[in-house]
Formats: structure tokens, sequence, C-alpha cells
């Protein structure tokens, strides 16, 4: 079992507009970056893909960051070529105009890969190589969303994956019943063990799996419930249709 978590501490930003929002999402990333490129000489962040974000990714891309000192991973990728249309890496190493190697150190999920579970495996060693292996692996900050049934990075409900707690990285595979690609995602545990989770959820349609991730209750129904256990601090960064 990898480290347990206490209660989270937990606040909510609702933004007047999705400019504001996107300011306010990257102003968090950046002083976690600057706050631990000063105190460890490195900051590690964990991205999660898709359009939600990306508005974030290009104002943090304009800041004026030690961004050579900064080393990216990701939190969940689709089964796929990395430059797909539905690639996590691609869309965020676009935003953040990672291809130049001006903006930090990629290390991506490597999901076109035949074998996802040896993937899986090999992303784990990286981190345990990065981290130590005795020590948590402790991102300094993440970016996560909430789909509509309540799910986060790719722990989605009904699957048993949020309960993964023995390893860092999973394979998950094809679900055709819920229409869902085969995937590779962090464990729940590294997701608590962040020093700062931002989620940047947009849109009235998220306004009811964010009231239910933030009610008590089980996790296998809503998987964005397992922030509640998180060890760090935790930024709910919401629009104004999206807080109700």
């Amino acid at each position: 079992m990898i480290a347990g978590s206490s209660v989270a501490s937990t606040e909510t930003i609702v933004a007047a507009s999705r400019e504001e929002q996107a300011a306010m999402a990257a102003e968090l990333l950046a002083r976690a970056i600057q706050e631990a490129v000063d105190t460890r000489g490195v900051a590690r962040v964990a991205l999660s893909g898709g359009t939600t974000p990306s508005d974030t990714y290009r104002y943090l891309a304009s800041l004026s960051l030690p961004f050579h000192q900064v080393e990216w991973y990701w939190v969940d990728e689709r089964a796929g070529e990395p430059e797909g249309a539905r690639s996590n890496y691609a869309a965020a190493a676009r935003d953040l105009s990672l291809d130049d190697g001006a903006h930090g150190k990629v290390f991506r999920l490597e999901s076109e890969a035949e074998d996802l579970t040896a993937a899986a495996r090999a992303y784990e060693a990286l981190l345990r190589r990065t981290f130590g292996v005795a020590s948590a692996v402790s991102f300094d900050a993440i970016t996560l969303g909430i789909g509509d049934d309540g799910h986060t990075a790719s722990l989605f409900p009904g699957l048993g994956v949020v309960a993964i707690d023995d390893r860092l990285v999973a394979a998950i595979p094809e679900q055709p019943a819920k229409k869902l690609e085969a995937r590779l995602t962090l464990t729940a545990p590294v997701i608590q063990e962040a020093r700062l989770a931002v989620m940047i959820v947009r849109g009235a349609g998220k306004r009811a799996p964010v009231a239910a991730a933030r009610q008590s209750g089980s996790e296998e129904e809503i998987p964005a419930r397992l922030l509640q256990r998180a060890r760090g601090r935790v930024v709910w960064v919401l629009d104004k249709e999206a807080a109700g």
C-alpha cells in the first residue's frame, strides 16, 4: 500500500470570466513552481489534458518563470500516438510551448506502447528514480478536471480503479460498454500526495459533479472525492456556471 493521506486543505475560487479563470489557475501554478525552484532547485508538475486547462497553460507559458528548472509529467493519457488529436500530451505540449525544450523537461506517458501494463511499470520506475524509492511521490503541483460522471484523471466510477493503492501508475483496459479507450493514469495515492492540486472546472454541466465530489460518500461512485483525503492544498478554480 502506498502512503495514506489526511484531510485536505480545500479552497474554492470562482472566476467571473474564462480569462480570469485561466489567470487565477496559472498564478497558482506559477507560485508553486517558483516556490519549488527556490526551495528544492526543481519544480515537478503533473498535467491533465483536454480543452479546459488550455487557456491556463497558455497563460502560464507567457509568464516569466524559471522554466529550465521545471519537469513536466502527465496525470493520464489515452492509448495512441503522442501526436494524436486526443493526446493529452500533444495538447499540453502545444499550449505550454514544450516542443522547443526551452520551457522545461518533458516526461510523457508512453501510451503508444503495445503493452500498456509494461508502460505503466516503466513510468512508475521513472517516478521512483526521480522521487526516491523510499519517498512519497509528491508533485509540486498537479492539474485536474472532473467529468460529468465524477471521474478525475482516468479514474472512472464503477471500474474499481480509484481503489488501486499498490502502484503509482495503472493501465486501464478499454471499456467498450462505456466507450472508453484504454488508458494510463496516475493512481489516487499519487494525486493525493501532491503539494498543490488545481481543479480547473468550467460549465453548468459540471455543477452537479462538483457538488457531489465535495460531499461525503463513495469514491467508487464519485472518484473525484479522493481529493477529500489529499495531503496538500486543493484549490477548485470554477467559472460561475460550474459554481452555481
